[in-house]
């Protein structure tokens, strides 16, 4: 009985994908066994996968990705030294303060540098502070050492719309931050309170990384983005460069040569088995939180101006006898 197509189609994408594997595997050769630096990127906006902000951003940077791209470094002993490439507005206060703990962790172990490419604002400079030397582009954006949160209100808009909304709470404050109604000015100072403490915390992982380095922190406190060169003149990084004067930079700091090699690090890729099944894993779903404590600069767009006008011309429509 012949073969179906299908097996034999089957059969030739996995001496394919052997193929392939074997092909990569030789073109990594010379870096195994040889001491080298390793480089993560990490870009995006700063957010758990839960997080509104994963609706509302491009591409973005979870603790989850982070801890991946550690642990593959920090199981290779050739690994002596690591260039964190930080491209990233910030994000989530709550998902920065993780990625900081883990590269405080790998710190301990390993020299690390952290170079700003375009971004390193808010908590996309909040991860870098671990680090044992911050290198910035000239003309990234830095800093922004402060904390926000937006709380939309969509109040006028329902009465325009003749909506109603019927909110049942255990205690006065259950529905702080709620989108259908003003807040009152008891709410409006607990929200301030939060985010003053989030800022605190910030601004005590500067202090205690940064030191004496900070030459005014009254004006770097005022939550401003600073350019590189900006930023160095504060203190806020240690030199100004390119990626590769980073890279020189570790590899001095790790005591390796100036011609130890420097290593992408990359999530592994899925498997063909896994590729053939859909995947590796269930899609998540994002939650749709109405407002979250932010360390970022700048403030992700949430609503397209644009739709607001359009919904404006629709209620004036209605309204018209």
């Amino acid at each position: 009985m012949a073969v179906k197509w299908w097996i034999w189609l089957l059969i030739g994408l996995l001496i394919g994908a052997g193929i392939v594997a074997a092909i990569w595997s030789t073109s990594t050769m010379e870096v195994k066994g040889v001491e080298y630096v390793a480089l993560i990127e990490l870009s995006g906006t700063i957010s758990y996968t839960e997080s509104p902000l994963a609706i509302f951003s491009g591409e973005t940077l979870t603790p989850s990705k982070v801890e991946n791209l550690i642990k593959m470094v920090e199981a290779d002993p050739s690994a002596k030294a690591v260039v964190l490439v930080i491209n990233s507005p910030g994000g989530s206060a709550a998902a920065s303060e993780e990625i900081y703990i883990m590269i405080e962790r790998l710190a301990e172990d390993r020299v690390v540098v952290a170079y700003i490419a375009e971004y390193g604002a808010s908590g996309g400079y909040y991860i870098s502070l671990p680090s044992d030397r911050v290198v910035a582009s000239p003309h990234a954006v830095t800093g922004s050492v402060g904390a926000v949160s937006v709380v939309m209100n969509f109040e006028e808009l329902m009465e325009k719309l003749g909506i109603g909304v019927d909110t049942f709470k255990s205690g006065r404050l259950k529905d702080i931050g709620s989108s259908w109604r003003s807040m009152t000015d008891e709410e409006k100072e607990i929200m301030q309170s939060i985010v003053d403490t989030v800022a605190k915390v910030f601004a005590d992982r500067v202090r205690e990384t940064r030191g004496d380095k900070i030459r005014d922190w009254e004006y770097v406190l005022t939550a401003r983005p600073f350019l590189g060169t900006q930023a160095l003149e504060l203190g806020l990084v240690d030199e100004v460069g390119s990626l590769e004067d980073a890279i020189n930079l570790a590899r001095r700091l790790a005591g390796l040569p100036e011609y130890a090699p420097a290593r992408w690090i990359k999530p592994p890729t899925p498997s063909l088995l896994e590729l053939l099944l859909g995947g590796v894993g269930e899609a998540e779903k994002p939650m749709k939180l109405s407002y979250e404590v932010l360390m970022m600069w700048p403030l992700p767009s949430m609503i397209d101006p644009n739709d607001v006008v359009k919904a404006g011309a629709t209620i004036c429509q209605a309204q018209m006898p």
